[in-house]
This record gives C-alpha cells, structure tokens and sequence, in this order.
C-alpha cells in the first residue's frame, strides 16, 4: 500500500499544498523561559504527528502527540540541565521523562563504583549535548540526525551516532543509534531505551502486552503488583514505584503493546538481538507520577555497572568498532 498524507497519496498531497510546511516540516528554536532556557528544540510536524527532539539531552525525545493526544508522560522538572550531584542521584532532578530518555553510554540503573570509577543514575547522557548534522523533510520521510560524545581525556571516548525517521504519512518514529569506539582501548558500553508513557494512553485498565517468557520483580514494592503487572492500577495518592524485569526470546524482532481502557493503542518494537533485555517501570500515583516505562536495554540488570560486571553481563567494542541499536514507536490508535 502506497503512503497517504490526510487520505491522498503523497505526491498528490505535495502539488495540493501551497508549502509543503503545511502539511509536514521540521523547525529548530531555542527556549527563552523558564528551566531550560537557551536549551534548542527540534519540532517535527508529519501530518498529525507532532515530536519534540531535544538536541542538548542526546537528541532525545520529548513530546509526543497524534492527533491532538498527548502519548508521552513529561515531569514536573522539565528539561533542566541534569546537575553533576556527588550522591551521583542528580539525573532525578532533571529527569524530563518525555518520549526518549537515552540512558548510558556506560552505565543504566542504580549508581555504582566500576574498577574505581563513579557512575550516577542511569549514566551521564542526559547530559550531553548533540551536534545536529541534518534536519530536513525529503520526498518520503522526516530525518534529523546527529553525534553525541562521552568522551575523557586518556579515557573512554564514544561516539553516539543517531538517526530518527518518521515516514511521511505514517504515525512512526525509528531512533536509529551506532555507538562507536573512538577511543584507543576497548570499551564495555551499557545503553537503555527509557520510553515514558503517560496519560491518557496510560490510566487505570491500561494494558500492556509483552513478548516475555517470564516476568519477574525487581523487589518487594513489584511482588506486591507481580500478579497484575500487564494491567495499570488505578491511581492512588501514594504509589511506590514498581519494576519487572521481562525474559525476552533471543534473536528476535519483538514488539510490546499499550493500549488504554478508551481505545488509544501503541506498539513499541526492537530487536533482541541488539536489546535482549527489557524493562518495565510504572507508578500509579496521582498529581504528576502516572507513567508506564518501556526500557529495552543491552543487559539483564538495572542495578547498575559494577552488578553487570560481576554477573558477566557486559560486552566488549574494540577500538573503531560499533554498536548498531534501534527501537521504533508506532501509534496504533487514537480513539
């Protein structure tokens, strides 16, 4: 089947529209108030599709909407800059949420000693800034593209090469990443997809359909929810913060669904090859903290560096060598 634009095919769509900025376009600003001042913005329109893409955290992703529903879950701290706090729990106090939340290049859960050396929570990425290499709408898709560095001096030195698409017509991000070794020895990168889910897709009666062969909790706060961890709660004023780890097929292209009470639906799709492991984060509770998270990832532990290490968990990139991920999000339904 032909790609449409609002029901027409799209070279039909492109001699109907006075600018194609009508219809489709990608716009770079910079913020003037508020936390994030200075910060740049990359506002991409793909018929009703709407993404923000945040070039001074990674080229992440924050808002996410189609037609007119609001599908990723934000914070209440906005997008600051992530602070450098010594109890390594700064990311925290900047933790946005939105869409795409990039956590690595070394490091993704609990803070940690590794070999003598400090990682905070979920690692220092949120806090690199991206240089922007393309930003432009072609004959069949929206493309922004970008590099990242974490980088130290007689240190590690990788390169994060992104890639995101959105097909014209379609209601698909594909965040395309290689992280590269640039650095002169080897290297054990730890990289993890944090896709935030909010309401109204995420509510009481919400489900979650998941290609694990088991799910098991992370701690006792997830036992108590283990016997519903595929259907959200309803809020509560209170709610502690729950995570399961999912067992995933190896090898295999996957997909994980969302779908709410009122119809609206979402797939999420990787391989796992590339992400065997896969975690899920929720809480239930009212007035900011209603959220469900998707997180693929390149190891089974969300207890940080030094656990992965001891477990065996990490995997060497050699000197120019390079680590292809990719994730997609696709929006399904909107009631």
């Amino acid at each position: 089947m032909s790609a449409e634009l609002y029901g027409s095919p799209i070279a039909e769509a492109w001699r109907r529209l006075g600018h194609r900025g009508q219809a489709v376009s990608v716009e770079s600003s910079r913020r003037t108030d508020g936390p994030d001042a200075g910060s740049r913005r990359i506002r991409v329109v793909n018929g009703d599709l709407e993404l923000e893409i945040l070039p001074d955290r990674g080229l992440d992703l924050g808002q996410f909407r189609v037609a007119g529903v609001p599908l990723a879950w934000t914070s209440p701290t906005g997008f600051p800059p992530v602070p450098a706090d010594p109890d390594g729990r700064g990311w925290l106090r900047a933790f946005g949420g939105g869409l795409l939340t990039t956590c690595g290049l070394l490091s993704f859960g609990a803070p940690s000693i590794d070999q003598g050396e400090s990682h905070p929570l979920h690692g220092r990425y949120s806090s690199l800034a991206a240089q922007v290499t393309r930003a432009e709408v072609t004959e069949s898709e929206v493309v922004v593209e970008g590099v990242t560095r974490e980088v130290e001096v007689f240190g590690t030195h990788l390169e994060l090469r992104r890639r995101i698409v959105s097909p014209i017509g379609s209601r698909l991000v594909r965040v395309e990443d290689a992280v590269v070794n640039r650095g002169a020895k080897g290297v054990e990168p730890m990289v993890l997809y944090h896709l935030n889910l909010g309401w109204p897709l995420v509510d009481e009666g919400t489900v979650l359909t998941s290609p694990a062969t088991e799910v098991r909790p992370r701690d006792a706060e997830a036992e108590r929810g283990l016997a519903t961890w595929e259907r959200f709660p309803a809020p509560a004023p209170l709610y502690p913060e729950q995570v399961f780890q999912h067992e995933l097929p190896e090898r295999s292209d996957v997909e994980v669904t969302v779908e709410s009470a009122r119809g609206v639906a979402l797939r999420i799709g990787f391989d796992t090859a590339q992400l065997g492991a896969m975690f899920q984060w929720r809480v239930a509770e009212e007035d900011g903290h209603v959220v469900l998270g998707i997180e693929p990832a390149t190891a089974p532990t969300i207890l940080g560096r030094a656990d992965a290490r001891a477990r065996g968990l990490l995997r060497p990139l050699a000197p120019g060598a390079r680590l292809d991920l990719a994730v997609e999000i696709e929006v399904t339904a909107t009631a």
